[in-house]
């Protein structure tokens, strides 16, 4: 049973001319680059963000290297007959098979192990000549799972929903300006960058959101109140962009502030929302603990209102807009080195956003249309003359 699964999985096996018909990401470079170190690699990021199509583009790169097909191990666990395979490593390394030559595992979905992070650890120390490449959709049951067990031993990445240039290469032919207004009404799931039809991109969207309450709220997380946790997604979907209060959204929603503390956890690792924090260094007026919140898909954000409408048709494009940037530069932060604050201080100067590279730190204003120049500008460049200052509005994306 378990070499049927198996062969079924890994078609190209016997299939010497299948076809992987995918398209490529950005990041895929720098992970191809990575398969050539001793460490194990691990994708994480939400469900349906595309971290199986990056596995199987990287079995097609080994494939073309004329690794043999023999020597490229895939394996999907949402097939909970697999595990059996898993229970014993000694039993694992018999079904892998004899050779010296260097041995791929590709593991789909490994927070579906009891201990995924103990199964790592002890194949990795056995120094077999064996490269293992994962995917997890749950950032918090990985961590729950693996904790200590691959600390010096994995590297990891967070693949992000589609930039607006990779969205133009999913889409259809398009142009820059509808690949940005698709995506901050539909947001930049492949799976709806692909699709043509706007309910079709609806129904996407549904599936993902679905999939999500169930597989990673009610079976792993095993969040009972349904009910309390999607009023507080509604609550946040109006605030995107916003200085969160916590305090606030206890109180209106009639839930304690711990359990509203334990809902934010839990969307920020499986990837549905993510706070940043106020930059501060030794300015006496600054803010330095409110965080803002911004939702990770501007799609998934208006099918919880069940607001599609045209950007034309809208009162909330700004804050659309803004969750569309921050969006995007998390998504172009292949390494994830990059720091992504706000700053505001007590007499209500903001900015939205201040980027701290290896380099330079910038401060960001984002703006649909207005070119003017904040006053905020002149106030942190005072307090701050080493950052530099940009104003982002639509022009930056749509314009060559």
């Amino acid at each position: 049973m378990i070499s049927e699964i198996f062969l079924l999985q890994n078609p190209w096996r016997e299939q010497s001319d299948y076809s992987f018909n995918l398209k490529e990401r950005n990041i895929l470079k720098i992970i191809r680059q990575n398969l050539k170190n001793e460490l194990i690699l691990g994708l994480i990021g939400s469900r349906q963000v595309g971290k199986s199509s990056i596995l199987f583009l990287l079995i097609e790169k080994l494939l073309r290297d004329k690794i043999s097909p023999s020597n490229i191990f895939y394996f999907n666990l949402d097939d909970f007959k697999l595990h059996e395979l898993f229970q014993s490593i000694s039993e694992f390394i018999q079904f892998l098979g004899k050779g010296s030559e260097q041995k791929y595992i590709f593991i789909d979905e490994i927070q579906r192990l009891t201990t995924p992070g103990l199964f790592l650890k002890e194949i990795f120390d056995l120094k077999m000549n064996i490269k293992i490449i994962f995917s997890g959709s749950s950032q918090l049951e990985i961590k729950a799972k693996t904790r200590e067990h691959l600390v010096g031993r994995a590297r990891i990445f967070l693949i992000n929903r589609l930039s607006i240039e990779e969205y133009i290469e999913f889409a259809t032919p398009i142009t820059k300006r509808e690949a940005l207004h698709q995506i901050m009404i539909y947001g930049s799931y492949p799976a709806v960058a692909k699709e043509t039809n706007n309910l079709e991109k609806k129904l996407r969207i549904r599936d993902i959101f679905q999939s999500y309450i169930q597989k990673d709220l009610i079976d792993f997380l095993q969040i009972e109140k349904v009910d309390g946790f999607n009023k507080l997604l509604v609550k946040l979907a109006n605030q995107t962009g916003e200085i969160l209060n916590v305090h606030s959204l206890s109180k209106s929603l009639v839930i304690k502030r711990i359990e509203i503390e334990r809902y934010l956890n839990i969307l920020e690792y499986t990837f549905i929302c993510q706070r940043i924090y106020p930059f501060h260094k030794n300015y006496s007026k600054e803010i330095t603990k409110t965080p803002k919140i911004y939702f990770l898909d501007t799609g998934l954000r208006n099918y919880i209102l069940s607001q599609f409408q045209p950007l034309e048709e809208r009162q909330d494009v700004g804050k659309l807009f803004e969750t569309f940037c921050y969006n995007n530069m998390i998504a172009n932060d292949f390494y994830g080195f990059n720091k992504i604050n706000y700053w505001r201080t007590t007499n209500q100067t903001e900015i939205d956003f201040i980027v701290q590279s290896e380099t330079e730190i910038e401060a960001i204003e984002v703006k649909w249309n207005n070119l003017r120049v904040p006053k905020s500008f002149q106030t942190i460049q005072r307090i701050y003359p080493e950052i530099e200052t940009k104003i982002v509005t639509q022009d930056y994306f749509i314009n060559d």
